[in-house]
Parts: structure tokens; C-alpha cells; sequence
């Protein structure tokens, strides 16, 4: 029996595309905020210091917003989310937006996929 493929995150932000993989679990595997200390760095005026972390837990990813503005997920299924202080579990494709609704901010795209 072959084991399960490992999913992974792929972040889309501009020109350039950052692939999160799974971890041991539960830790913050991406941390996305204004401050230079973050491994994705958004420098706009609604963004926090320390905005966001992907996270990995129970087989799958998911958007922990630590922020004072919030952020907006939308999934492939077009719902769109205001996440603030929670967490989101980010399935299939979409974008995700810090500090400002998806109209107004550039958007992170976001896809999940399997090796």
C-alpha cells in the first residue's frame, strides 16, 4: 500500500511563490506580517507587525490571523471570510488578503496541492 502524498501550501504574492510544507504539527510553519522578522514581509499600511501564521494541524493548513485589522479569505468556492483573532482552515485554491478586504488589497493567492 503506498503511503499519502504530504499536501503542500503554495503562496502566491506578486512575482514570487513561497511552498509551505507540513511540519510536526500545530507549530506556525509561515509568518506573514509588516515586520522584517517575518517570512513573508507585506509592507502596507494594514498590515500588523506580526499580521499572520500558517499553520498545519489535523491534516490540513490553516490561516491564524493575529492582527488588529483582520483577514479576508476567499476559497474556490468564491465564500469570502473576515477572519479576526481566529483561525481559517485554507482548503483548495483562493486568496488571502491582510488588514483590508480582498477589493481593495493585493491579494495572496493560495493553492493546495499534493506531491
Amino acid at each position: 500500500m503506498e503511503a499519502l502524498a504530504a499536501p503542500r501550501l503554495l503562496l502566491e504574492v506578486a512575482d514570487s511563490v513561497v511552498e509551505v510544507t507540513p511540519g510536526s504539527g500545530g507549530e506556525a510553519l509561515l509568518c506573514l506580517g509588516k515586520a522584517t522578522s517575518n517570512d513573508l514581509v507585506l509592507d502596507r499600511d494594514s498590515v500588523s507587525r506580526e499580521h499572520a501564521v500558517i499553520e498545519y494541524r489535523n491534516n490540513d493548513f490553516y490561516l491564524v490571523d493575529k492582527s488588529t485589522n483582520g483577514s479576508w479569505v476567499q476559497s474556490e468556492d468564491n465564500t469570502v471570510t473576515h477572519v479576526h483573532r481566529d483561525s481559517h482552515r485554507l482548503w483548495g485554491g483562493g486568496w488571502i488578503t491582510l488588514g483590508a478586504p480582498l477589493r481593495i488589497a493585493d491579494p495572496i493567492r493560495f493553492l493546495q496541492v499534493l506531491r
